[in-house]
């Protein structure tokens, strides 16, 4: 990676010790091993997928000895954390309906303070005009399935296997667009239905993406046959 760049995993949050209801504390020792390799941790990203299937199904919905899960997590680790190129602004949401009415009255008129006194608010807080509100580390993101529909019809059609695992395109380009500058390299090793390199494509950043399947590059190959610049020596009709 190059000087401040970031590197994000994201995990599974329902890997049990055997035969147990407890969960495995591998997240934890992952983060370690990787400060150990000189890597920094930024951020433990939670994405909540309101559309994730209730589980874990034998510990929640039969011995009900756990909550249904709805959130994984995305660990966020750079190699040089005074050199992140990671920027907010990329990133900013429109302000709510009431946060743009408190600017529009000039922001707070109330003086008083919270958690004994760490934090204050003033006659004028809030009330500056900004290009928008920073998210929060909470991502809330489901699924969608019109972007991949066409690429698993192309997989039923050419008879090649669908791979098992979705990243929302979102999420992708969330990460895109927080963690590298326009014109960046994005680099996504397990690529998966390449969600990475479609949204690298259209945020205007470089991208390399690998694959240990020869299929599933084939319907990466498919899903962007229509980039500028874009060969491939698949023949999806066929692979």
């Amino acid at each position: 990676m190059v000087p401040g760049g970031s590197l994000c995993l994201n995990l599974s949050n329902d890997i049990f010790l055997a035969g147990s209801p407890a969960r495995s504390t591998y997240l934890e020792r992952l983060t370690i091993a990787l400060e150990d390799l000189g890597l920094s941790l930024m951020d433990r990203l939670a994405w909540e997928n309101p559309s994730k299937p209730p589980g874990p199904t034998y510990w929640a919905c039969k011995e009900r000895v756990q909550l249904v899960h709805t959130w994984e997590p995305v660990l966020w680790m750079t190699n040089d954390p005074t050199r992140c190129l990671a920027d907010n602004r990329r990133v900013l949401r429109p302000h709510s309906v009431a946060t743009s009415k408190l600017i529009a009255r000039g922001g707070e008129a109330r003086s008083t303070s919270y958690g004994d006194g760490a934090h204050r608010l003033r006659p004028g807080s809030f009330g500056s005009e900004t290009a928008g509100t920073i998210p929060r580390n909470i991502l809330r993101i489901p699924h969608e399935a019109s972007s991949i529909a066409p690429v698993r019809r192309a997989a039923l059609d050419s008879g090649l296997p669908a791979h098992g695992a979705l990243m929302p395109r979102d999420l992708a380009r969330f990460l895109i667009e927080f963690l590298t500058p326009v014109d960046g390299m994005v680099a996504d090793l397990f690529s998966g239905w390449f969600t990475t390199a479609t949204q690298a494509e259209e945020t205007g950043r470089r991208w390399i993406c690998t694959e240990q399947m020869a299929q599933y590059v084939a319907l990466g190959a498919w899903r962007l046959q229509d980039a500028p610049g874009f060969h491939s020596s698949f023949d999806l009709t066929c692979a």
